[in-house]
């Protein structure tokens, strides 16, 4: 049978055309008697001709040894000659993932997540996106799709302004480099936190806790604001500390990201847009789609109702981020024919929903055609030749996916929030736990990467959730077995060595080893539903099952072997592993 079992149920049709008239359903616990659960989409499936003519060649499949009817469907048996042969094949380590490239085979995606601020170190607040994103680039990878992972580095706006200007009140500007064992990035985000504390933010109307969003709007006429002045303008001086401010935060970062195993293909700079974001604006004015209010902000009008005026440029002239965001993705290269997906938190629904609406305006001339813009065709990092490529066309992204915030103690964490948990901080604090406990050190012996066991854990922790709600975050759960998936992953792929098969015992004999083999087959259909609806929610949880299941108690070797087949299958397709 070359065909996935699944996929032979879905595909079985009665008559061309029509729905299946069995769906297979795979039983959570091994069962001694049936492999599969043959559900009927018509409660008189018994006298039903087309559920009948289907089970009959069902029953004829050379793969099939018996099928038993009950009241509530059929129970199929599959062939012990099948499940030897797949599970062989599954046992040396092959068969596990070459069948699930045609899923998303000739599909373009790009999947933009990150998308930090360089102005600080990466925190709890990030970790969330950058999982969901990485575990979403790698399943629609393992599907057969053409993936490049992508990001745009705020270093515009006023808060580049505040770390600036933070840097110059500590009296380190001058350095090429931080001094002593701080990471750059950590120096940075505490001189930005320091200025945005202590930089006069309290006085009458003025809320001490406003996000970057509102403070970038205020003009302060300060050291950030003066700063800033001086970089548009092109000042010797305040380029040099704005090219070391972001140099020092994106080189700690990226740090960050490798200890997490998360890389790039291509990383963006919204400075690279400032040219897209000044032609917008005045295409937008001339056009009488943007207005410019008395105060010299530049607006859109949204017309609903949580957002009912976008800022898009200050009076000095300055794009805020909104424009930003329109000017890289009307701008961003090499999107022709992609399928763009951009991961972002859920508080930022409103301002994604009126950044689209004003593309699309956009996109229109005067005359109801389309109006390209002339300078498109920003360089991003990295990147070869991409000064050179065509535009994007059409609206992008194609699709946003939305997550919940992430809490602490039931406190949300933004990506404005200062004092989070950092990320750094949260590795080193899973190794030295593993450190201190003898088992855990075992565990860590035992594993085939024990490098990425720290990685692993954190990023494991947020997929088994849906993906829109808040999720708290809770360091005390992600070393507790049961508790956290990354855990459960790391503690299963560590566990060699158990049962013995007894000779003259044929591996399908054992309900455990033809359950084993059946979960693998079944993995297909979730992959499937990750790359239709771009959520990895049902990979997470066949993985959390599977590792939960193979810890209960000790496997055959045979059993062990095609479960770590499919636990490794999975922490790719997951982006847990590396297999890029």
């Amino acid at each position: 049978m070359t065909t996935n079992l699944f996929d032979y149920f879905e595909e079985a049709a009665g008559q061309e055309g029509a729905q299946a008239p069995w769906a297979a359903r795979a039983p959570r616990r091994p069962n001694g008697s049936f492999d599969i659960k043959l559900v009927p989409r018509t409660p008189e499936w018994e006298a039903d001709p087309e559920s009948l003519q289907a089970l009959e060649r069902i029953e004829g499949e050379p793969w099939v040894d018996k099928l038993t009817r009950t009241p509530e469907g059929v129970e199929l048996r599959l062939d012990d000659g099948w499940i030897e042969t797949t599970g062989a094949a599954l046992e040396a380590g092959g068969g596990a993932e070459a069948a699930l490239v045609d899923l998303a085979r000739s599909q373009r995606f790009a999947v933009q997540f990150w998308d930090a601020n360089a102005t600080k170190a990466l925190h709890v607040g990030h970790l969330r996106n950058i999982a969901i994103g990485n575990s979403l680039a790698a399943s629609l990878e393992q599907a057969g799709g053409e993936v490049e992972r992508r990001s745009i580095i705020s270093d515009a706006g006023r808060s580049m302004g505040e770390a600036m200007a933070g840097i110059v009140r500590s009296g380190r500007h001058a350095q090429s480099w931080p001094d002593g064992d701080q990471k750059s990035d950590h120096f940075v985000g505490l001189c930005y936190a320091d200025y945005v504390a202590a930089g006069g933010f309290t006085e009458e109307g003025i809320d001490e806790r406003e996000d970057s969003l509102t403070r970038e709007l205020r003009m302060r006429d300060d050291a950030a604001d003066e700063l800033l002045k001086r970089v548009m303008q092109g000042e010797g001086e305040a380029l040099e500390l704005w090219f070391k401010t972001r140099a020092w935060v994106i080189s700690g970062q990226r740090k960050t990201l490798a200890r997490l195993g998360v890389a790039f293909d291509r990383v963006f700079f919204e400075s690279d847009f400032l040219a897209e974001g000044a032609e917008l604006t005045a295409r937008g004015l001339r056009e009488g789609k943007l207005e410019q209010r008395v105060d010299g902000v530049v607006i859109y009008a949204t017309g609903v109702e949580h957002l009912e005026e976008m800022p898009l440029v200050r009076a000095d002239g300055q794009t805020t981020q909104h424009m930003r965001a329109v000017s890289y993705w009307m701008g961003a290269p090499g999107l022709e024919g992609v399928t763009t997906l951009q991961i972002c938190g859920t508080e930022w629904v409103a301002h994604s929903t009126c950044i689209r609406q004003l593309m699309t305006e956009l996109t229109q001339g005067e005359n109801g055609t389309a109006g390209p813009l002339e300078g498109a065709g920003a360089r991003g990092e990295g990147s070869e030749g991409s000064a050179n490529e065509a535009p994007a066309r059409g609206i992008h992204p194609t699709r946003d996916i939305f997550h919940g915030m992430v809490a602490q103690q039931k406190r949300a964490v933004s990506s404005s929030e200062e004092g989070g948990l950092l990320i750094d901080d949260l590795i080193e604090w899973l190794e030295t736990q593993i450190d201190s406990d003898p088992r855990m050190r075992e565990v860590r012996r035992a594993h085939p990467s024990p490098e990425r066991i720290p990685a692993q854990v954190a990023l494991g922790y947020f997929l088994p959730y849906p993906v829109t709600p808040r999720v708290e975050f809770d360091t005390a759960k992600l070393l507790v077995e049961r508790e956290s998936l990354g855990w459960d992953l790391v503690r299963a792929r560590a566990r060699r060595g158990t049962l013995t098969t007894s000779p003259g015992h044929r591996p399908a004999e054992d309900p455990d080893y033809r359950s084993a083999v059946v979960q693998s087959e079944i993995y297909r259909r979730h992959l499937r539903l990750a790359v239709e609806r771009y959520d990895v929610t049902p990979l997470a949880l066949y993985l959390r099952h599977l590792a939960r299941w193979y810890m209960e108690r000790e496997r055959s070797s045979h059993v062990e072997r095609v479960v770590h087949t499919l636990l490794d299958r999975s922490a790719r397709g997951l982006g847990l592993e590396a297999g890029r």
